[in-house]
């Protein structure tokens, strides 16, 4: 898969999965983004072994290697993070709310 569709498709199926998650638990969107986030890094640290290349979900070696997603994410979470203590009314906002 090219890097770019699979970056592209990381990030709508983290925007799908925390509005759902805000539109039926009534939590706040950003707060859900930044938990969607956390978690696909924790899960990037439970397959890291397989996504090594050459190992089984990275035969070719053409994916990222694992290390440097791992650092991306906790970067992407900690600017997450960083936003969100400067911007704090952005908790506010869910989609439950509007009914």
């Amino acid at each position: 898969m090219n890097k770019g569709k699979g970056i592209t498709l990381r990030l709508v199926l983290v925007v799908v999965v925390a509005a759902a998650i805000s539109f039926f638990f009534g939590s706040s969107f950003y707060m859900t983004v930044v938990m969607v986030t956390a978690l696909g890094l924790l899960g990037e640290m439970v397959h890291m072994p397989e996504n090594m290349p050459g190992a089984v979900d990275n035969h070719e070696g053409k994916e990222v290697h694992p290390f440097i997603a791992m650092v991306i994410g906790v970067l992407v979470v900690l600017i997450l993070l960083i936003i969100g203590f400067l911007f704090p009314e952005i908790y506010r906002y869910d989609f439950g709310s509007y009914s």
